[in-house]
């Protein structure tokens, strides 16, 4: 099957730090045939890096090339959903950075707007396709953990001015819901909801501990689910913070998501582990192609992103 043609439109920290590996490992499915950032400098040292041919000035000249067969759209978020309606009204799939828009306002009228288009949209989020998460929900179904009671959702980084992320600015003034805790916290109200579907019931709480991270650095949440099982969720991007990202408790057993592994622990405290190496970017990127090459059905698309969007927009509301 010929490689699939991507173009990138964005070539900032995310796409050095997270994209990069994964193109390298996919490369005999997917070749990456032009570039383009706000700053052409930036676009040239990119190309240069992953041996890319061709840097262009504009979004909209790279989504106008002939050999770009698809887009990939990694730019602050209130930025993507203009690129996303130009790139789709051309016929090319796109694949735009999460969160799907800038608000759940925002994110139901982009998609409303483009839903006369049939070509592939997909949101990137990798959590989706993380074997853990996926092994994590398996236990839930089989009943291994018997009623699930309690739900404790952990979202603690640790952000100063040597994190790179912290240095882009439009992180540093954001323009989108929430800052750091609703662009990072879609990736774990992915798995929440997931797992136990929308909540029914969000009472939260925020503050700013950092004057630095706007428009607050944390918030907690206590959540009620329809199956009548309860929630915390603690966000906190001014705090160190070692341990699971989720941890369930069951009637029969407790279980525990981890970056690379997902570990159910019975009422004895016999543990059975479930470890993954495979990287869940590549992954994402690889059904990226299957969905363009091969006509796959898409695993996570912006409705799906709308419902995580709405979910931690709940958790920062004020």
């Amino acid at each position: 099957m010929p490689k699939l043609r991507l173009g990138m439109i964005g070539t900032g920290v995310a796409a050095r730090r997270l994209y990069l590996p994964a193109f390298e490992r996919l490369g005999k499915r997917l070749e990456i045939v032009a570039c383009t950032n706000r700053t052409r400098r930036k676009a040239e040292q990119y190309a240069r890096l992953a041996g890319i041919p061709k840097v262009v000035d504009t979004a909209q000249e790279l989504i106008a090339l002939p050999e770009v067969e698809a887009v990939l759209i990694s730019l602050p978020i209130h930025l993507q959903p203009e690129l996303v309606k130009l790139a789709l009204a051309a016929g090319k799939p796109v694949l735009s950075e999460k969160p799907v828009a800038a608000s759940v306002a925002q994110g139901r009228k982009l998609i409303q707007s483009v839903a006369r288009f049939e070509t592939p949209w997909l949101v990137g989020e990798n959590f989706a396709f993380m074997p853990a998460i996926a092994r994590l929900s398996s236990w839930l179904e089989q009943g291994r953990l018997g009623e699930p009671r309690l739900l404790e959702a952990f979202q603690l980084t640790f952000i100063d001015r040597k994190n790179p992320y912290f240095n882009t600015s439009w992180r540093q003034q954001p323009e989108h819901v929430g800052g750091f805790i609703a662009d990072a916290g879609v990736h774990l109200a992915h798995a929440v909801r997931r797992m136990f579907g929308m909540p029914t019931v969000v009472k939260n709480l925020t503050a700013q501990f950092d004057p630095a991270l706007l428009p607050f650095d944390t918030a907690v949440a206590v959540l009620r689910f329809a199956s009548g099982a309860l929630g915390t969720w603690t966000s906190c991007f001014s705090a160190h913070h070692r341990g699971p990202m989720l941890r369930i408790y069951g009637s029969k057993a407790t279980a525990e998501l981890n970056w690379d592994n997902a570990v159910l622990r019975n009422a004895k405290g016999k543990e059975t582990i479930f470890a993954t190496k495979v990287n869940s970017f590549e992954a994402q990127f690889g059904h990226f192609c299957d969905v363009v090459k091969k006509g796959v059905q898409p695993l996570y698309g912006p409705g799906e992103a709308l419902l995580d969007l709405t979910l931690i927009e709940s958790i920062v509301a004020r």
